[in-house]
């Protein structure tokens, strides 16, 4: 097992603390890295297993859980040169601003701190800043769920989306139209582990916001915020599941999406954002823009940079690596305007057939077409592909970059079609689960089964 260690022997160089770095927090690290930058990679308790598997010069493994793990790493973290205190997951987010807070380091507002992972408090935080937002209510049972729509007067058939309080990755999150529907997705959904780890004790109801859906990214330095990609995305509903099949950049922005960055500038203010990088998911609906989640941390679930340098001269993470190591350079990007660059596409490969992966067919079609810049977590062979409706990436990704955009969109409805038709993924029967005599009070063994975290 990996050891724990404490931060290194600094003698007055500064130290950048990355809570949880998982997921892209490990590209946010490296970014880090190259630039020389002392790095300790901090785990809270629960991440034990990918603490193990960290290969950084620099990690700590805390043994406590709850408001105790602050005390514990301030007290490790007080001795030592620290400039900084970075979300480096989702997981990270309210650790990191707790401690950046004790610390009294730059962090974002801290009496709004929940407000920036529950997505009630974050619509109510919005409510109070006279930012519009989607109708949302907290609910823990179907009983609960009928006297919410009872209030809203909601009429049979309206569309409308249930969804864990508290996760990431689009799990849980259902699109259901009429009552029968919604009340099945609450029974499915309630109590579940999600994949932060924890269970739904309650869920949300929300409006369901028709529109097109984009993303907004942004790097924060004391309180001004600089965006740096807008992203429109192309979601499909797949029994009765929202599916991302891609985001494309927007490198010159119309009048609307002028509106929308404008209004997501507002919900970062009003869910205190101050320091660091944020990734916002938001509707552009008839009634203008709605938010969909504020996520403090940088984009997921793919930050390999060079597709992103070859689009626009920077990635996200280095972007927040800037930031940190060199403000005024950063500081001074406030006066650019935005736009220009050259069009990126992420593409979430979907296999929607089950069994197990026998080969990527798709995969010497697609490094042929135009625009086609590489491609990131191809699933292995003899497995399962995973759940197509998450956002985790876990299926792979496929990178295109191109100035010419009708070019790029044009690969990329090519690829969708070849996912569609079973054909980017060549799928066999999973084999065959070996016959387990029954045990000694008659049982029959069974496998486990796994929900993702």
């Amino acid at each position: 097992m990996h050891s724990t260690t404490r931060p290194p022997a600094t003698r007055g160089i500064l130290v950048y603390v990355l809570v949880d770095p998982v997921s892209t927090g490990r590209e946010l690290a490296a970014a880090f890295r190259e630039e020389g930058a002392r790095v300790l990679h901090l785990y809270e308790a629960a991440l034990h297993a990918e603490h193990a598997l960290d290969t950084g010069p620099h990690t700590h493994l805390l043994t406590q859980n709850g408001p105790g793990a602050v005390q514990e790493a301030a007290e490790l973290l007080r001795a030592h040169p620290v400039a900084a205190v970075i979300a480096a997951s989702e997981r990270g987010v309210r650790f990191a601003n707790a401690l950046a807070h004790v610390l009294e380091l730059p962090h974002h507002e801290h009496r709004l701190a929940a407000a920036r992972r529950d997505k009630e408090l974050m619509v109510r935080a919005l409510e109070d800043a006279g930012v519009p937002a989607a109708r949302t209510r907290t609910i823990a049972s179907v009983a609960e769920l009928d006297k919410v729509l009872d209030a809203w007067g909601t009429a049979p058939g309206t569309p409308l989306v249930i969804k864990p309080r508290d996760s990431a990755g689009s799990d849980g999150c259902t699109v259901v139209t009429g009552r029968a529907q919604a009340h099945a997705a609450v029974e499915t959904t309630l109590l579940r582990s999600n994949l932060m780890g924890e269970t739904n004790t309650d869920l949300l109801v929300q409006e369901y916001l028709a529109g097109t859906q984009y993303i907004v990214n942004t790097v924060s330095m004391a309180g001004r915020h600089l965006v740096t990609e807008v992203y429109r995305e192309r979601i499909d509903t797949r029994d009765g599941a929202p599916v991302l099949r891609h985001i494309i950049s927007r490198p010159e922005l119309d009048e609307r999406e002028r509106t929308l960055t404008d209004y997501v500038l507002r919900c970062l203010d009003a869910l205190g954002i101050k320091e660091g990088a944020a990734h916002t998911e938001v509707m552009l609906t008839a009634a203008g823009p709605r938010l969909v989640e504020v996520n403090s941390r940088v984009m997921g679930p793919s930050l390999t940079p060079d597709p992103y340098h070859a689009a626009f001269g920077y990635s996200h993470q280095h972007l927040v690596a800037e930031r940190f190591l060199r403000p005024k350079e950063f500081a001074r990007r406030f006066d650019l305007p935005y736009g220009g660059g050259r069009t990126l596409a992420k593409i979430f490969l979907r296999g929607f057939r089950d069994g197990v992966l026998a080969s990527v067919e798709g995969a010497r079609t697609l490094r042929r077409l135009p625009g086609f810049h590489s491609i990131d977590r191809l699933p292995a062979t003899g497995a399962a592909i995973p759940d197509p409706t998450l956002t985790t990436g876990a299926a792979g990704i496929a990178y295109l970059v191109h100035e010419d955009e009708d070019l790029l969109r044009s690969s990329l409805e090519f690829v969708h079609h070849l996912e569609d038709d079973d054909a980017f993924y060549r799928m066999a029967d999973a084999p065959a689960l070996p016959h387990h005599a029954p045990g000694p009070e008659g049982a029959v063994a069974r496998p486990c089964a796994h929900t993702p975290s």
